[in-house]
């Protein structure tokens, strides 16, 4: 499969605490701030499409082990906690587990560039036979820090059926460190999606019209599967026309472009 390389990480949805992309009015309504039981403090940077996908996955799975790879401001790991048992959260900030301390009484914080501390935690819950049944990967991203998050995955021969998520699917770098990982590698990959919650073409003055978000999803079974892997992007089309609009718009700013159409519209030009 050849990948296309991007342009440099690009600011993220959201950068701070308590911006204007963290909050959404839905986190207040009846039944859906609820079930989410979210606190209000722990910036959760996901859309609400991106939330509902997430609770859903652990309401349904109930993991007794579960890794988060980036955890930053704790948003997602409340969600974790909640619905799992034991959690592993990996930063390579060691201020989260000084911003986190005693919130969380089944998490244990591990500190440091997740391909250095990743595949010791592999190893050792491989060795105590741990019932691993989800990740959430969404740390390093660059297309290899994606790859090698990915990668060291697969390496972990699954003894239940295990949901591996990614967020920021949408962004062209992390989109290519997933098609990049050798998920066809791995006999105990059986289904690959992309686009298991779709991204979005981000409305944020800070990064206006980049693609970011997007939930990837792929799950392994501890049994091998039959016959090819196909990895599937249902979004694929809405990704590409997206991101072809974006790239035009860095080589034509889109204000210029759009006083343009008006005026031919009008016919005062051509």
């Amino acid at each position: 499969m050849s990948i296309k390389t991007s342009a440099p990480t690009r600011t993220r949805l959201a950068d701070q605490p308590g911006s204007e992309n963290s909050a959404h009015p839905l986190l207040e309504a009846p039944l859906v701030g609820q079930a989410l039981g979210v606190d209000a403090k722990l910036d959760w940077l996901m859309t609400p499409a991106e939330q509902v996908g997430m609770l859903y996955l652990l309401n349904q799975l109930r993991p007794k082990v579960a890794i988060e790879i980036g955890t930053r401001f704790g948003g997602s790991l409340q969600v974790l906690s909640r619905y799992s048992d034991k959690v592993y959260s990996l930063d390579i900030d060691p201020e989260v587990t000084k911003r986190l301390h005693g919130r969380f009484s089944n998490v244990e914080y591990l500190t440091g560039p997740s391909d250095e501390v990743l595949p010791g935690l592999l190893d050792r819950l491989q060795a105590d036979e741990a019932e691993l049944s989800f990740a959430l990967v969404d740390g390093d991203h660059s297309t290899e820090g994606v790859r090698k998050d990915i990668d060291a995955l697969l390496k972990y021969t699954p003894r239940v059926p295990m949901y591996i998520v990614m967020h920021d699917s949408f962004h062209g770098v992390c989109r290519d460190g997933l098609k990049a990982a050798d998920w066809a590698g791995c006999p105990y990959v059986h289904a690959v999606e992309l686009d298991f919650v779709p991204g979005i073409v981000n409305p944020f003055p800070a990064s206006l019209g980049q693609l970011w978000g997007g939930l990837a999803l792929g799950v392994l079974k501890p049994e091998p599967r039959s016959g090819p892997l196909e990895i599937t992007e249902w979004s694929k089309l809405t990704y590409e026309l997206a991101n072809a609009a974006y790239e035009a718009s860095l080589r034509e700013p889109l204000l210029p472009r759009v006083v343009k159409r008006i005026k031919q519209r009008l016919g005062g030009e051509r």
